[in-house]
Order: C-alpha cells, then sequence, then structure tokens
C-alpha cells in the first residue's frame, strides 16, 4: 500500500491538507491576520506538490517537471514568512527577522532561478542542483534558526521541531527522488512517503500552535472590546455634557462607530491607536463644554485631533493645512470652545468624503481691524450640491451643531460684530468664513 503513491494513506493525508488549506483561507478572510494568510499560501504549495503523482498524462508530468522544485522554493519562502508572523519576530527579535526575511526573499529567487536552469538546461541537470544545494540550504536555515533565544519560547521550540522534522523528511525525498528509491533507506515504501510523514507530524504541531494563536487573538479583541466600552460609558457621559450645552455631539458617535469597525476587522494596532486619540478627544471636550471661552491654541489642538480621528477613518484619503498669521497670539487669544469643529465636519462629511480624486481641507485664521477672520476651506462638492444631493435623497438632517456655534457667538459677541457666511468656491468646493471680534485673557 506504501509503494502505490494513489493509496489510500496518501489520499487521505492529500485531503487533510487541502481542508487545512480551505479553514485557514477563510480564517484570514475573517480576521485579516496575516499568520493565517501566509500559513495557507505555504499549505498550497505544499498540496500542489502532493498531488503530482495523481496526474498520468505526459503533458501533466512535463508541467510538474518545470513547476515542482520551484513550488517547494515558493512554499518555503511564504513559510518563512509564516514563522516570523507566528513568533512575533519583527517585534521580539528584529535583527533575526530582517535575516529571515532575506532568505525569504532569496528563496523566491531561486524558485525562479530552477524555472531558468530548467528552461535552458533540462529537468537532470535541475535535480543535480538540487540534490546538493537542498541539503545546505536546509543545514542553513535550521542553524540560522536554533541560532537566536527565539527557540526558548514554546512556540519556537515547535516551530524548530516543526521545520527540523519536515526538513529533514524533504530532503529524503528529494534524494530518493534523483537518486533511487532505495538509496539510503531501504524501505518498501514510495519516496514521496518521507515527505508526506513530514507534512503529516508538522501540521499537526502547528494545529496546536496556531489553535494557541487564535486564542491570543480572541484575548486582544475582548481587551480592545473592554477598552470601546469604558470609551462608550465615557461617550455616555459627554452626550449628557453636551446636550445640558445644547452642543450636537453626533461626530462623537461617528468615532465610536469607526473603532468599532476596526475591531470587528481585528486591526489591533489601528484600534489601539483610534481608542487612544477618541480618548484624548472625549477628555478634550468635557474639559471645554463648560467654559465660556478657551485660547485659540486649545481650540486648533481639539480640531486637530479631530481631524486626525477622521483622517484615520477615511483611510488618509485627504491632506489638511492650518495656517495662522504671525502676528495672533494664540495662547492669549480667546475663542468659542468648539466653534471650528461643526464647520470641520461638514467640510469632511458633506465635501470631501463624496469627492473622488485629491482632496484638501485648510484652515486659515488672520485678524483685520481688530476683528478675528476664519476660514474652512474644502475642494469637496460645494455647498450647493451637497444641498441638491440631501434634497434628493430626503435627507432632513438638521446642522444643530452650526445653528449653535452661531446662537452662542450672537450670545457673546453682538450681533453686529459677528457672522458665519457659507459659500461655494469658484473653482470648486466650499468656503465658510467666520468673523467675531478680538478678544484676549
Amino acid at each position: 500500500m506504501l509503494l502505490d503513491v494513489n493509496s489510500l494513506f496518501y489520499s487521505w493525508i492529500r485531503g487533510g491538507v487541502f481542508l487545512l488549506l480551505l479553514y485557514h483561507f477563510v480564517f484570514y478572510l475573517k480576521h485579516k491576520e496575516d499568520v493565517y494568510k501566509y500559513y495557507s499560501i505555504y499549505l498550497l504549495g505544499v498540496f500542489i506538490f502532493l498531488i503530482k503523482d495523481a496526474f498520468r498524462s505526459e503533458s501533466m508530468v512535463q508541467v510538474y517537471e518545470y513547476l515542482m522544485f520551484s513550488i517547494q522554493f515558493l512554499a518555503f519562502s511564504f513559510y518563512i514568512h509564516f514563522t516570523r508572523s507566528l513568533l512575533d519576530t519583527k517585534r521580539d527579535y528584529p535583527a533575526w527577522d530582517k535575516e529571515a526575511s532575506f532568505i525569504a526573499k532569496s528563496l523566491l529567487v531561486m524558485g525562479f532561478v530552477l524555472l531558468i536552469v530548467q528552461f535552458f538546461f533540462g529537468f537532470e541537470f535541475q535535480k543535480q542542483v538540487l540534490i546538493y544545494g537542498a541539503p545546505l540550504l536546509s543545514i542553513i536555515f535550521i542553524i540560522r534558526l536554533s541560532y537566536v533565544k527565539v527557540i526558548f519560547s514554546k512556540e519556537g521550540i515547535y516551530s524548530l521541531m516543526g521545520s527540523v522534522i519536515l526538513l529533514i523528511c524533504a530532503n529524503i525525498t528529494v534524494i530518493k527522488m534523483i537518486r533511487g528509491e532505495f538509496f539510503l533507506i531501504n524501505l518498501k515504501v514510495h519516496s514521496m512517503f518521507y515527505y508526506f510523514i513530514g507534512i503529516l507530524i508538522q501540521t499537526t504541531i502547528y494545529a496546536f500552535l496556531l489553535a494557541d494563536a487564535l486564542q491570543k487573538i480572541e484575548i486582544e479583541k475582548s481587551k480592545i472590546e473592554y477598552d470601546l466600552l469604558e470609551k462608550s460609558s465615557q461617550l455616555y457621559k459627554l452626550k449628557m455634557t453636551a446636550f445640558k450645552n445644547k452642543m450636537n455631539p453626533h461626530f462623537l458617535f461617528n468615532s465610536l462607530n469607526s473603532i468599532n469597525n476596526f475591531v470587528l476587522q481585528n486591526k489591533k494596532e489601528e484600534a489601539s491607536i483610534y481608542i487612544t486619540k477618541f480618548s484624548s478627544l472625549v477628555r478634550k471636550v468635557l474639559q471645554t463644554t463648560e467654559k465660556v471661552s478657551i485660547s485659540l491654541a486649545e481650540e486648533l489642538r481639539i480640531s486637530e485631533l479631530y481631524i486626525n480621528i477622521e483622517q484615520a477613518r477615511l483611510r488618509n484619503s485627504f491632506l489638511y493645512e492650518i495656517n495662522v498669521e504671525e502676528n495672533i497670539d494664540v495662547e492669549e487669544l480667546k475663542v468659542v470652545p468648539l466653534y471650528l469643529q461643526p464647520f470641520v465636519e461638514n467640510a469632511i462629511w458633506h465635501g470631501l468624503s463624496l469627492k473622488e480624486g485629491e482632496k484638501k481641507l485648510t484652515i486659515n485664521i488672520r485678524e483685520k481691524e481688530n476683528y478675528i477672520f476664519t476660514e474652512v476651506i474644502d475642494n469637496g462638492i460645494g455647498f450647493e450640491e451637497s444641498k441638491n444631493r440631501k434634497n434628493s435623497q430626503n435627507i432632513q438632517r438638521k446642522s444643530f451643531g452650526i445653528d449653535t456655534i452661531k446662537s452662542r457667538l450672537n450670545l457673546i459677541y453682538t450681533p453686529q460684530s459677528n457672522f458665519v457666511k457659507i459659500s461655494d468656491e469658484e473653482t470648486i468646493g466650499t468656503k465658510v468664513l467666520i468673523k467675531f471680534p478680538k478678544e484676549t485673557s
């Protein structure tokens, strides 16, 4: 039975590898974790190699002569990327990680070199290259893997075991394929038997390792969700404060939705950065909503933080620029808290996010005749086009934030001394001009 490479024993292992390939690929599509992406690509290379003897036609045999060894080099290149991702060497062992990355790239190059060798010199010459090259490369890889302290971790030890076992079995198979069935080990088995056994042992080892990795992912995700819950509690408090001050807090809920999307996509680092910025924004808004006025410097810090959050939500699809005249003392000048926010939000949500191509938000602040003039300019779809789209889609949402800012400006300054003008730019986009008296502490 073991002499027939198409017997039930070999078929079961092929089927198992194929199911593992599908499982980890689907898992990658769901969680977007690189470790599963690299492992599924590696298993694809292994599966292609395992089914080579299932084809009997002359044309398929010739195809495999061209691809068989190159596919293995490509597969092992992704195997190294899988190991790097599993052991997180980029974070914990950066020096070794760079070396491993170089080896992975070298294996890719060698895979293509073997195709060239096959084309110019034929399959027999390619086999001679492999009989000397494969064992040497395997020894170098094992030495480099065991050289660093990464192997003293549980994942490192099992990873080393799986690598060594498969490399030994793979080299035995390659040598026997080239030198004959009974060379080196005289057993009545097919030359591929050793490779099948190596894959069986290795995939079993990694089944346990990846189960642990999945558990760690779930733990990290739970921590993010706990942080999200805490921020939701803070958001509720902010909402109550905002309502008491007649402030519209819907832009904060949009930020919360963006955090939730990162969590659902399992983008841990992005979610962590987003939560930190969002927490800072919540804290600053809570600190300012009870105040009658704040410094322009603080207002700009809050606005820039909000813009950064929206940039992350929109995948950095727009640029921004803030210009303040040099003669304005941003620390001394007092302004209405959050007077910029609703106009910046409108520019992003109703102007830039609906436009294709280059997008930019510009804030200009200047002084003239003891008045402060603020311009919020975007090159989005324009004020009139935005209104038309709202009307066509029957959107009845009222700009409470803008109305509130107008009311607060009239409350703090005389109605004759301030104004807010919203107009379309001459070419494209919207321009908001806000005027109010200059006041310092």
